[in-house]
Formats: C-alpha cells, structure tokens, sequence
C-alpha cells in the first residue's frame, strides 16, 4: 500500500505544530501578514488569528510577533523561534517520509489500523488553552487547588478533584496547560476589582469582533499570550470596549481544566 504520513512536532513546552501551523507561518514569513497569509492558504483570517494566538499561547518562546512593535495595523512577522520550528519541521517530515517509504515496502499495513490511530487523537474547542508551569499545591478535603505561573509571570489558579490531581500526576515546577472556555471569562474595567475571585488577570484589548448577538474580545496579557471572551453585545456596547482598552479578565478557578 502507499501511505503519506502528517508530521506533529512538540515544542519543549508540550505545544504540538502541524503542518497546517507550519504552512501558515510561511506565509506569515513571505507576507507579513496575517490576513495576506490566510488567503495564501486559503483560510478565513478569524481562522488563522486563532491558530497563531493558539500556538503563541502555549509556546514556551513567541512564533510570531509584530513587525513594528505594537503599533495599531502593524504588519506581523516570524521571530527567530518560529522561524528555527519551520527549519526543523521540514528536515524531520523529509527524512519521515523517506523512513515511511521503506516501511511500506516491507511489511503489510492494513487501512483500518491506520484509522484505528487517527481515531486516537483530539483536538479541543476550549478558546483559551494557556501554557504555564505549577508554583503551588494545596490539597483540600475534596479538591486540590493549583496555582501556576505564566510565561509573563502572571499567576492562575485552578481547582480540581483530588483523583485528578493524582492522574495528572502534578508536582510543582511541572509544565501544564490551563484550559477554559470563552464565554467563562468575565471583564471588567479597572484593577484590583473587589470580587471574591482570585484570577483576575490585566490585559490590553488586541481585537474586538462585535457580532448580532456577542462579541470576542482578545485581550494581551504578556508578551505573547492572550485571553479570549465572549460576551454579550449589549455587555460590550455598555463598556464600550475598543482595541488599546485596559480591561481586566476574571476567571473562575473551578472553570479551568488542566492537560498535562
């Protein structure tokens, strides 16, 4: 049988690149630009913001950052980083395929055992998917609470059940991913808000997408990691949120999921 094989390469952090993240910052490289790259693979721009903010996120090091600092329509480019992640993908997908090749060649492949694999993996719909490394544990009578620390220095903490912590097997100095969805961020104008929640993370609004019924808002809370919310329109007409806002997000500790 012939087979082609699709390459996953994990960065030292966990974050994991496929050829579609590799295709994408090519284009990145050649255009810079972001909304000329999603058309040169053929990918709407909310597409392509997601993937890079998603990768940006949970990379140890930025892939990407802007070509003119942080200046309001500034193009976008390759860090060094990103551009190593590309020369590296390429070496190790040649030398796989040649490698697949000979292994097609000698032994017999059965289709179901293949898809049998590609079942095995997932992909998750959570927005906000942040790499971080473990600062603190404090185990309750029920839950254990996880404080971890971003790439930026900032401080989340989770909440999860004693039998989690133990699957999960986390200790601190462990490098994890904090998981949550959009709509479980709250905003909020100003700092240092009295709520009885400990996350509360400043950041500066980066995009602002107002739809019929919600709006997204992006917001920057390191140098290359961003918090995503969804709200209400109405919510966000109130507030009247823009691109360069101080907002702070608050998030819930029991609304966060952690992968390792």
């Amino acid at each position: 049988m012939k087979a082609d094989v699709s390459l996953e390469l994990f960065l030292d952090s966990g974050v994991s690149v496929l050829e579609k993240h590799i295709k994408l910052l090519k284009a990145v490289e050649q255009t810079k630009s972001i909304t000329k790259a999603a058309e040169v693979v053929g990918i709407s721009y909310k597409n392509a913001w997601d993937s890079l903010d998603s990768l940006n996120n949970r990379s140890d090091e930025a892939l990407i950052v802007r070509a003119e600092g942080n200046k309001k329509n500034s193009g976008s480019e390759l860090t060094e980083y990103g551009k190593k992640m590309i020369t590296i993908y390429d070496a190790m997908l040649k030398n796989q395929k040649t490698f697949l090749e000979k292994v097609c060649s000698s032994i017999d492949v059965k289709t179901d055992e293949i898809l049998n694999l590609q079942r095995m993996g997932m992909n998750l719909s959570a927005r906000n998917q942040l790499n971080c490394e473990i600062t603190e544990i404090k185990t309750g009578a029920v839950n254990s609470y996880v404080s971890a620390k971003l790439t930026g220095g900032e401080i989340l903490k989770a909440s999860i059940t004693l039998e989690s912590e133990k699957n999960l097997d986390l200790k601190v100095g462990k490098k994890v991913v904090f998981v949550f969805k959009a709509p479980s961020v709250i905003l909020a104008r100003g700092g240092d808000l009295k709520v009885d929640v400990q996350n509360q993370l400043k950041g500066r609004v980066i995009e602002a997408k107002i739809g019929s019924v919600n709006a997204e808002i992006t917001l920057e809370i390191n140098n290359h990691q961003n918090i995503t919310s969804i709200i209400t329109k109405e919510s966000a007409m109130q507030m009247r949120i823009g691109v360069g806002d101080e907002l702070t997000a608050i998030i819930q500790s029991s609304q966060i999921i952690i992968g390792a």
